[in-house]
This record gives structure tokens, C-alpha cells and sequence, in this order.
């Protein structure tokens, strides 16, 4: 049997997810919650920390008891101190959880056209809010094809019509209170037109750059675990990790190209490498992968003091 270091006695420890709770609590009374009145965001993130721990329970995403998957989400969003704030942010953060959810538990069934409908339903709905967020419906409806297996004619004829549920309401509404200017009712037409396309770099903060730089490294580490002992791991596990994976990818494509969408790809980024991460965390027990885990959890703690101070 093989040692278990610091990091295991961790990630398997019934104690460190209620102890990462309250330190995501603590972070956000730092960060200025009462003062500022932050209630509606702080509600979303701890709806999307219990939406990433019922993705675990339902898909046993590690196959030992570890908590790991929505003990690393709460210390990665933690990190991004200036995100908090952000009624738009906390939306996408919490839509983007419930999608992925949907999505997962839609695994080879192609009679889900109801969860279907919701998933894009969702989507959609944020992007009246963000209309960029339409730039994740491509990879969804990809995954759906070729990890998740739930693709067929009807779930794709529901997907069209959670698409366009959200606007013809919204359209709708616009029309009921300007009903002597109807063209009115398709003035939010107008938000798609003024998206800029140009590649803007000089967008990106130090602190913004520190975490993708973060991210990616744990993407690159958890991936390269999951592809040597993915063997190990039942289908569906598999199958949902090579989800993320891609998803990682698309996401890190699009931040390639439209590096001033960060504040709205971030979140799917950081909802897609927890559980790389905590794959790699909880089923390593070699002295190099602790000391590794050591020396992130003490990137993890400065970087959110530094923002934290930067607040």
C-alpha cells in the first residue's frame, strides 16, 4: 500500500471541505461582502460550490472519498478577488456549473430533449447579459456529440429552441412596453453588432495573467495524470474528464483570440481545471507530487493575499 503524504491525508479528509468553506467565507468578508453588499454574487458562488459538489457525488469523478473537485473550486475562485463584484460574473459563474451539469447527466441517453432545452436555455439566457457567451454553444453542442453521446435530431431541435426561447420572451417584453415603436423589440440585435473582434493583449492585468499562468500549468500536470492512469478510471469518468479537457482547450483557444473576454471565459476555465487538478491531487502519492502539492496550495494562499491586498 502506498504512503499516503500531506496531500492525501488532505484530499481525503472528511474535515477539508467544510474548512475550505469557511475559508472561502472568510476571503469573501475580506474582500468587503458586508460593506459593499455583494449578498446576490456571494449567493451564486456557494449555489456553484454546491452544483460542483453534486457533480462529483453523481458522477464519483474520483474514484476514492475525496472532496477535492469542489474543495480546489472554492480556492481558485477565491484567488480572483477581482471578479467578485461582478453581478454579470456571478451569473455566467453559476450557469456555467448548472450547464455542465445537465450536460453530464445527459451521458448516452438520447431521450434528454428536456435537459437539452435547459442546458441551451441557460445559455442563452446569459447571453442576453453577455452576449459573447453564445461563443460556448459550438463546444457544447460538440461535446454532446463525442464524449457525452446524447446528439440525435430531437436533442439537437430542442438545443435550437432553448436557444431561441430566451430572446423571443425578451422580445416580446421589449415590444408589450414600446408597443408604438415596435422595432424596438429587436433593439438588443444592436449588443451583437458592437462586439470588437481585434485582439487586445494590453487588456490582461498582472494578476489576471499570474492566474492563467496558474491554471494552465495545473491543466497541463492534471492532464498528463489523467492520460497515464486514465485506465483506471470507468467510462463515464473518462468520458467526463475528456469533456473538460476539450473544454480547457476551447477555452484557452478563445482567450488566445480574445484575450478581453477574459472576465467572462475565466470562469469556465477555472470550473473545467478543478477537477483535472483534484484528479491529479488525490490520486498521486509519490514524494515529487506532494511537494508539488505544497508548493501550489502556498502559490494559491499568496496569490489570494496579493489580490486580496491589491482589493
Amino acid at each position: 500500500m502506498s504512503k499516503k503524504h500531506t496531500q492525501n491525508i488532505i484530499a481525503e479528509s472528511r474535515k477539508t471541505l467544510p474548512i475550505t468553506i469557511i475559508y472561502g467565507v472568510g476571503i469573501w468578508l475580506l474582500a468587503g461582502l458586508v460593506n459593499n453588499g455583494w449578498w446576490f454574487q456571494f449567493l451564486c458562488f456557494f449555489a456553484s460550490v454546491y452544483g460542483m459538489i453534486h457533480l462529483n457525488n453523481i458522477n464519483q469523478m474520483i474514484r476514492i472519498y475525496s472532496r477535492s473537485v469542489s474543495v480546489f473550486y472554492i480556492l481558485l475562485s477565491c484567488i480572483t478577488v477581482w471578479l467578485f463584484p461582478s453581478v454579470n460574473g456571478a451569473v455566467i459563474q453559476l450557469g456555467s456549473v448548472l450547464i455542465l451539469l445537465l450536460l453530464f447527466s445527459c451521458y448516452q441517453d438520447h431521450e434528454t430533449k428536456g435537459r437539452a432545452f435547459y442546458i441551451f436555455l441557460i445559455a442563452s439566457a446569459i447571453s442576453l447579459l453577455e452576449p459573447r457567451y453564445l461563443l460556448f454553444v459550438p463546444i457544447i453542442w460538440l461535446l454532446m456529440a463525442t464524449t457525452v453521446y446524447s446528439l440525435c435530431f430531437r436533442t439537437f431541435l430542442a438545443s435550437v429552441i432553448g436557444l431561441i426561447t430566451p430572446y423571443w420572451l425578451y422580445a416580446g417584453w421589449l415590444l408589450f412596453n414600446n408597443i408604438k415603436n415596435p422595432e424596438m423589440a429587436l433593439s438588443f440585435v444592436s449588443r451583437f453588432t458592437e462586439i470588437q473582434w481585434v485582439i487586445d493583449y494590453d487588456a490582461l492585468t498582472r494578476p489576471q495573467i499570474i492566474y492563467l499562468a496558474l491554471l494552465v500549468v495545473m491543466f497541463l500536470v492534471g492532464t498528463i495524470h489523467f492520460w497515464i492512469t486514465s485506465y483506471m478510471d470507468k467510462i463515464r469518468v473518462r468520458q467526463i474528464y475528456t469533456s473538460m479537457i476539450m473544454l480547457t482547450l476551447y477555452t484557452l483557444v478563445l482567450l488566445a483570440v480574445q484575450p478581453q473576454m477574459y472576465n467572462i471565459l475565466i470562469y469556465m476555465l477555472t470550473i473545467a481545471v478543478s477537477p483535472i487538478i483534484a484528479h491529479f491531487v488525490s490520486l498521486t502519492h509519490t514524494r515529487l507530487s506532494n511537494i508539488f502539492f505544497m508548493v501550489l496550495m502556498a502559490i494559491i494562499f499568496m496569490l489570494t493575499g496579493m489580490n486580496l491586498w491589491i482589493s
